[in-house]
Order: C-alpha cells, then sequence, then structure tokens
C-alpha cells in the first residue's frame, strides 16, 4: 500500500495531474475485495459527480464464503447511494465517505445438515475509500466498508476490504 502511494504521488506530481470532481465527471471501474472471512468479492462500480462534493456511486458484487460447516455465495448484491468528499490533501487524491442502500440475493448452504436457505436480502452500507489518481483518466481506489443485510430469517455484519481500479470522463 505504501509502495501504491509513493508511485501515485511521484506519477501525478511529475503530470502534474488536477483532477477535481466537477459536475458531470463520470467514472466506471472494477475492484477486487476480502473480508475477513470470505473467500473473495468482486464487483463492477459507477460514479457520476453532482458537484465538487458529492457524486452519486452505484456498485454491483458477487461473493464467495465459507462459515465452518456452511458455504455462502451472494449471487448479486446492488448498492446505490451517495459518496461524500470529505478530504482533499492534494489534487490528486481524494479521502470519501459513502453512504448506500443494498438488496441482493444470498444462498446459503449447509453439507452437514443437507440444507440449504437462499432469498432476498436487503441492507446499508457505510464506508470510506482513498482515491488516488496517477493520470487524468485512470483512478486508483482502496476502500473499507462495513454491511449490516437483513434477510432469510437473518441479520448479519459483512466487512469489505477492496482494491480497485476506475476509468474517469468527463461530459
Amino acid at each position: 500500500m505504501i509502495a501504491l502511494f509513493s508511485l501515485s504521488s511521484v506519477y501525478a506530481e511529475h503530470e502534474k495531474v488536477s483532477i477535481l470532481h466537477t459536475k458531470g465527471q463520470q467514472a466506471v471501474g472494477a475492484r477486487f475485495g476480502k473480508g475477513t472471512k470470505n473467500k473473495f468479492d468482486v464487483g463492477l462500480e459507477y460514479e457520476l459527480c453532482f458537484n465538487q462534493r458529492t457524486a452519486l456511486l452505484c456498485q454491483i458484487d458477487m461473493e464467495r464464503a465459507t462459515f465452518g460447516n456452511s458455504d455462502f455465495s451472494n449471487q448479486f448484491l446492488f448498492g446505490g447511494g451517495v459518496e461524500i468528499m470529505c478530504f482533499h490533501p492534494a489534487t490528486w487524491m481524494f479521502i470519501d465517505i459513502d453512504l448506500m442502500g443494498n438488496v441482493g440475493y444470498d444462498k446459503w448452504t449447509c453439507e452437514a445438515l443437507d440444507a440449504e436457505k437462499s432469498g432476498i436480502v436487503g441492507g446499508a452500507n457505510v464506508g470510506t475509500t482513498f482515491e488516488f489518481y496517477p493520470t487524468q483518466k485512470l483512478a486508483i481506489v482502496l476502500g473499507a466498508q462495513q454491511y449490516l443485510l437483513f434477510g432469510n430469517g437473518d441479520s448479519y455484519l459483512k466487512p469489505n476490504f477492496s482494491l480497485g481500479l476506475r476509468y474517469v470522463w468527463n461530459k
């Protein structure tokens, strides 16, 4: 992480990157994540800036995990909400807070009991992201999110840490 940060800062200073979150700026990207107990989480995301401080953020994820004798798969989890830029220490770096509502489809399988439970889940997540802009068209995004999901007669917390790349363009 430190190497990534250093490389981004050196390259950004060299290229004189001066990206600001401006109205109409859009980004689309992919990310790979890992929670505390899951095997992996992969997802796609879209961002549309309303102004320098706020943006619409949409994400869709898929996850696989194993908890003891049960396997878990999140077939899809859609999240939609707002990203708020709260700190801008350099022209090439933003620190954001994300707030989203979620809806998805989970499947739990327990081989020991020969049982399966699946259905629609809903909830919310809050997170923080660090955006680094090594060029005007590319953003490297480090994120941490905490989900609270309800469904299938259960509720659970799900942390996720991710690394992603976004392609950035303006209208």
